[in-house]
């Protein structure tokens, strides 16, 4: 079976050594420097900066 990596993956990789944004299923985001990164989307980041999810007011 041929292990070839899709395009998103090849982008991922890319990005290491950038500053990047992720945002987690949760809504909360994380910008940082990325270190490194795996085939299944585990980052590493480094000097991040944290923002909480800001629930919607609804009135």
């Amino acid at each position: 079976m041929s292990r070839s990596l899709g395009i998103p993956v090849k982008l991922l990789h890319e990005a290491s050594g950038h500053i990047v944004t992720v945002e987690l299923k949760s809504g909360e985001l994380y910008r940082g420097s990325m270190v490194e990164c795996e085939d299944n989307w585990n980052c590493q980041l480094e000097s991040i900066t944290y923002t909480a999810k800001v629930p919607s007011l609804l009135v």
